[in-house]
């Protein structure tokens, strides 16, 4: 049973140390590993491919990102080839939060860095990408640069953190936005090669449709599941914090996905993980203040633009 009550609303509000502790593990897990040329600050007045009025912006601006991060990978585990390319060319078993810190450096990057960063940072994950292809025993091709595998994660990317936005925001975007969001993100995949990305939450609903028959719960995915259900962190609070969030990501799987991890349908833990989660999240925004990125990003995107003097 993958599901079971963790925390509720009291236990939360007793534990005076629980937002640095959190606050701390999750920094460190979020960036155990980044990738080269991550940075946010230059050229003055470059907004990025979304700037500071996108729904890119305003949704990455929160800690509910976090656990729609996990939800999109919870997700995307359950496309068999995508796992087994990802499991036989990196160490993602050995070393699960560095590949977690390396998705979160290049989707920070696509999002708040400037147009010149993120066009190489695109093209270093394509090149990245390109050495991994193969046959899995069944026969079955894999292949991280073909557009199937990168729409696949893009979308499952995508749809988790708007929909752990619409569950935990205290002010989400409205239903336009949302449709507005899952085109600026179709911006990132189709960066990475590619083509005719969902780019509304109609078009996502009919891809996810489309995907369902080529979706199963293997031995991989499995293994995906005991690192999202174990705990992380060095302290009883800090584990038991992450195990709530990752708890919370699970519980955001759509209900198709639900089936095939088996999770069982119980409204009242469901109740507990989600009162409780917006209690952490609320804690997280009170005392964290704005990430350095974004106020990089933001200081970057308003400066004037420098002007090379003229003479003559």
């Amino acid at each position: 049973m993958l599901v079971s009550r963790l925390l509720d609303v009291g236990d939360l509000a007793m534990m005076g140390n629980l937002k640095r502790s959190i606050a701390l593990t999750w920094a460190k897990a979020l960036n155990a590993d980044r990738l080269p040329g991550e940075q946010y600050t230059g050229p003055p007045g470059d907004p990025g491919f979304f700037g500071p009025k996108s729904a890119m912006w305003y949704v990455h601006d929160d800690p509910s990102g976090v656990v729609g991060g996990v939800m999109g990978l919870i997700l995307g585990s359950l496309h068999e080839p995508t796992m087994h390319g990802t499991n036989k060319h990196s160490v993602y078993k050995d070393d699960p939060l560095g590949r977690l810190g390396r998705t979160v450096s290049f989707v920070n990057t696509m999002c708040w860095a400037s147009k010149p960063v993120a066009e190489k940072m695109a093209q270093t994950v394509r090149r990245m990408h390109k050495h991994v292809h193969g046959t899995m025993p069944d026969g079955r091709p894999y292949d991280a640069s073909s557009s199937e595998h990168l729409t696949w994660t893009g979308v499952t990317q995508a749809h988790g953190i708007i929909q752990a936005h619409l569950r935990y925001h205290p002010h989400p975007v409205s239903k336009a936005d949302v449709d507005r969001y899952y085109a600026e993100y179709a911006v990132i995949t189709e960066m990475l090669g590619a083509t005719d990305v969902p780019k509304t939450a109609a078009d996502v609903d009919t891809y996810f449709a489309e995907m369902r028959p080529q979706l199963t719960f293997s031995e991989e995915t499995a293994a995906v599941v005991r690192f999202f259900t174990g705990p992380i962190g060095g302290t009883p609070v800090a584990r038991a914090g992450s195990r709530l969030l990752n708890k919370a990501a699970f519980d955001l799987l759509p209900p198709f996905a639900k089936a095939l991890y088996r999770l069982p349908d119980n409204p009242i833990d469901q109740m507990i993980t989600r009162r409780s989660l917006r209690v952490l999240l609320q804690m997280l925004r009170d005392s964290v203040g704005d990430a350095p990125i974004k106020l990089q990003a933001y200081e970057r995107a308003t400066a004037r633009p420098e002007v090379l003097s003229q003479t003559g």
